[in-house]
């Protein structure tokens, strides 16, 4: 008969957890980290001419710092639980440990803000590249958006109240299923609506395809950049499947989930600055725009000339081609132009000398 693992053992095994979470987090960070740099620097570099741009700077440096601070909590948590490990009778080092462990439930409420934020960039970015025909659609990933806040909100609401009154309501069993459905239900929406709107930019490039390809042999730069929010939308709702699928299984301490967690925060953090980057290698300065400037017609740009400054050329400035007339046919002299008032091409006669 096997027995049962000694009290030693069982601590001895959650300090492995906790630090090969915080191994696997730190190498996500630095990622983020990475990411990050560059597309604030490209974004400061090309400077923020737009509105859009502005925003998702700001949204970007926020989310940055929210998974700065709960990765440095994380490395002060190990940290706590280390020397309580190695000493639990240490008046000071267990104070510490009760300083960074209290808030530690209420620290991972407030990350699934960026999740929040992602999904909402996600959303945005479907209904400003979507066709007018699909736009009715985007009340779908909206509607799932608006219960991940609500579920987001009311996580951290009731994780601030178990920390003001922890001896009466942390044990409660009610409380912890009310934790736990919302949990699942945050992670269940946010997946929901990346795969919804994820949808639609799919739906939005196949008919783009179809529109072009009977003009296009080779794909156009509009279907990369499409193609290319598809693909991070998949992997981004790869990643929402992990994270639904984790809270279900259950580990020796805690759940699968309480490992991923923090690698799924720094990876919703990470998603905009890196489809950013991947869609500025396609695009030039001025079409880097993945929220609000894709140039999705499938109808090439008319150009069109001001009358005004049709008006005020000057014959110097037209570009004129003159050739000389032939003088054995002089009398059969033709002209014609070509151009909008803008460019002029005059032909007399057969060409023998070109004059520019």
């Amino acid at each position: 008969m096997v027995s049962a693992p000694s009290p030693q053992f069982l601590e001895g095994q959650a300090m492995m957890y906790i630090n090969f979470t915080l191994m696997v987090q730190t190498f996500f960070f630095g990622g983020y980290s990475v990411l990050i740099l560059l597309s604030t620097r490209m974004l400061l570099k090309r400077g923020l001419k737009t509105q859009s741009l502005k925003v998702v700077f700001i949204i970007g440096l926020f989310m940055y710092i929210l998974s700065a601070a709960f990765w440095a909590y994380s490395i002060a948590e190990v940290i706590g639980r280390i020397q309580t490990y190695i000493d639990p009778e240490n008046d000071q080092w267990l104070r510490f440990f009760n300083q960074v462990t209290t808030p530690f439930n209420l620290f991972n409420a407030l990350v699934l803000i960026n999740f929040v934020l992602s999904d909402g960039i996600v959303a945005w970015r479907a209904w400003v590249i979507s066709r007018r025909d699909f736009r009715r659609c985007i009340v779908i990933p909206v509607a799932f958006w608006s219960v991940t806040i609500i579920s987001t909100t009311a996580l951290i609401i009731l994780r601030i109240f178990d920390i003001s009154t922890h001896e009466r309501i942390h044990n409660n069993k009610t409380f912890v299923r009310v934790i736990s459905v919302l949990q699942i239900q945050n992670m269940a929406t946010s997946l929901l609506s990346n795969i919804s709107a994820t949808g639609l930019i799919g739906a939005t490039a196949w008919r783009h395809r179809q529109a072009i390809k009977t003009s296009f042999h080779e794909r156009s730069k509009v279907n990369q950049v499409l193609s290319l929010l598809i693909e991070s939308g998949v992997l981004y709702c790869f990643t929402g499947v992990i994270g639904v699928v984790s809270q279900l299984i259950q580990l020796p301490h805690g759940t699968l989930n309480d490992l991923c967690l923090s690698d799924n925060i720094q990876l919703a953090g990470a998603y905009a600055p890196a489809v950013l980057l991947l869609i500025s290698s396609h695009q030039s300065s001025n079409d880097t725009e993945f929220l609000g400037t894709l140039p999705i017609s499938a109808h090439r740009p008319t150009v069109q000339f001001a009358p005004s400054e049709v008006q005020h050329i000057s014959a110097r400035r037209l570009s004129a081609i003159h050739f000389a007339v032939n003088s054995s046919v002089e009398n059969d002299s033709s002209q014609f132009e070509v151009g909008s008032g803008a460019e002029v091409v005059e032909m007399e006669g057969n060409v023998t000398e070109k004059k520019m």
